[in-house]
């Protein structure tokens, strides 16, 4: 009686196993999804024409700001490649630029550029951007140059510590120009903060700005006068 008991014991897995298979699982199918593309259809979307940002109040009385931009729209028929067009260029920097009216501060588009690069070319920028910035040529150090590609392997945008640049993907977790202003506020000397609500948090799914951060802000965008 006792032999057959333990037999049966070992042929049902404990709890905690079950447990533990269940999660190992779920690891393996998220991966799954991740590399069949399945995680970027449900978490990374076009932003809707549609959608708009709410105009924001201008919290400083301080004369206007305006920080000039120079867009790279880096076309190809592949992955990485941005389906944009100019007319959603200017929507995008509209939007983002309901944003920074609350520091005064102005987005004015110089140039818009529209380039050729395969994706083998656009995975340089993931590798080195001082290189992709050079083969990219024509940035200025006095704008804002913005990269609009179809995907960054994973990110909504970024910033590149070095290099006078920022790219944003078109398709994000959050809306494009969030992504924008959020990505010029680190061109403009604003860390990550931890409150959900800010711009600067790392989600970029807000939009405030606090004062201090204002004011480091226009102190930045003084540079690009």
């Amino acid at each position: 009686m006792q032999q057959e008991q333990i037999e049966e014991f070992d042929q049902k897995p404990s709890t905690g196993w079950r447990v533990v298979r269940g999660a190992v699982a779920l690891v393996v199918a998220m991966g799954l999804i991740y590399i069949s593309g399945v995680y970027q259809y449900f978490f990374f979307q076009r932003t809707s024409p549609e959608i708009t940002q709410e105009q924001t109040q201008t919290a400083i009385d301080a004369q206007m700001i305006t920080i000039p931009l120079t867009i790279f729209i880096v076309q190809n028929n592949q992955a990485y490649g941005s389906k944009r067009d100019q007319q959603d260029v200017l929507r995008l920097v509209r939007e983002a630029a309901k944003i920074w009216q609350q520091a005064n501060i102005a987005l004015e588009i110089q140039e818009i550029y529209t380039v050729q690069k395969s994706d083998r070319q656009i995975e340089v920028l993931y590798r080195d951007a001082n290189q992709f910035a050079r083969d990219l040529g024509g940035l200025e150090s006095s704008t804002v140059n913005v990269v609009l590609v179809g995907s960054l392997q994973g990110l909504n945008g970024v910033s590149f510590g070095g290099v006078p640049m920022v790219a944003v993907a078109d398709y994000t977790t959050v809306y494009d120009f969030r992504v924008l202003a959020h990505e010029i506020g680190h061109r403009l000397g604003l860390p990550h903060v931890q409150n959900e609500s800010r711009l600067m948090h790392q989600g970029a799914n807000s939009f405030d700005l606090s004062l201090p951060e204002i004011t480091t802000a226009r102190e930045f965008a003084e540079g690009f006068k």
